[in-house]
């Protein structure tokens, strides 16, 4: 059950998905390679990324990362709700929902530029080269705000994400609805003064909708601005490994700087925190740290 708070220019995530491959931090540099899992022609990117990332059979699967023009992107579990479309529409890009996070970092520098290229891809409900199909939605971050993109209706579809976190399903309206009725207002419009003056019983559970509203929460009353206090907000939400989580438990964390491309992971099962920033990182092939 993953979850996603921007705060301050920084980002924190939770990772809950089960991998097939470990998470590492990893580097791609500018000019990189690869090959969408639909069998599209090879991209090529115009930006370095650094991002937690697994590998599999020569590719990587990027779950969040950082672009070196300061553009952030993480992915979240949006099953059900998730609607791609059939085929890929002639002139355009084919891409899997596992794709488009590369894609998006590795070509364009703001949510601007994504939002009018967006068109120029269709992202299909299609494998990944591990053989397994995985629905997604994102959180984007730059120095314009935060956003979603979410694939409705067989498009994707970009908005502006005023509760800046994000879980998973349901789709961003239906969790800000669902907030409201804890506030006493109606409608999907968020009410940032109404949250924070929120003092009424803390949302309990660890399903989606409790952990959207008990980031949104956190994020209007505590807005977490330094490194620590957003490692407060992820260690709240952390899903241990154990009996009763044998599968879908947190694997790692991230907080990334975004004004200063700065990323750092904690593995949750060694506890281990590595940090890197991209402005030190030039070269030319890509990096797994660990």
């Amino acid at each position: 059950m993953c979850t996603v708070m921007a705060s301050s220019g920084l980002v924190g995530r939770t990772m809950d998905f089960p991998p097939r491959t470990p998470w590492h931090l990893t580097y791609l540099p500018a000019g990189y390679q690869w090959q969408p899992a639909t069998g599209d022609r090879v991209v090529i990117n115009h930006h370095r990324i650094l991002g937690g990332m697994r590998h599999f059979g020569g590719h990587y699967l990027a779950g969040d990362g950082v672009n070196d023009a300061g553009l952030f992107c993480a992915e979240l579990f949006f099953p059900v709700a998730a609607t791609y479309e059939a085929a890929v529409r002639p002139g355009t890009r084919g891409l899997t929902p596992q794709d488009f996070i590369l894609w998006v970092l590795g070509k364009h520098a703001t949510v601007a530029e994504l939002a009018a290229d967006l068109a120029n891809v269709t992202v299909v409900g299609a494998n990944w080269f591990d053989g397994n199909y995985y629905p997604f939605h994102w959180l984007l971050m730059d120095a314009s705000g935060t956003y979603v993109v979410e694939p409705t209706g067989g498009r994707l579809r970009i908005s502006r994400n005023p509760a800046e976190v994000l879980t998973n399903t349901p789709a961003l309206p239906d969790q800000i609805r669902r907030l409201n009725g804890r506030l006493g207002l109606a409608g999907t419009g968020f009410n940032a003064q109404a949250v924070t003056n929120y003092r009424g019983t803390w949302p309990a559970g660890g399903n989606s909708a409790a952990r959207f509203q008990q980031a949104a929460l956190w994020r209007r009353r505590a807005g977490p601005g330094t490194v620590v206090e957003m490692q407060d907000f992820l260690k709240s939400v952390t899903v241990p490994h154990n009996q009763d989580h044998e599968n879908n438990y947190t694997h790692y964390w991230a907080v990334v700087d975004r004004d200063q491309t700065e990323y750092r992971f904690t593995s949750c099962r060694g506890g281990k925190t590595i940090k890197r920033n991209l402005q030190s990182l030039l070269g030319p092939r890509a990096i797994t740290f660990e």
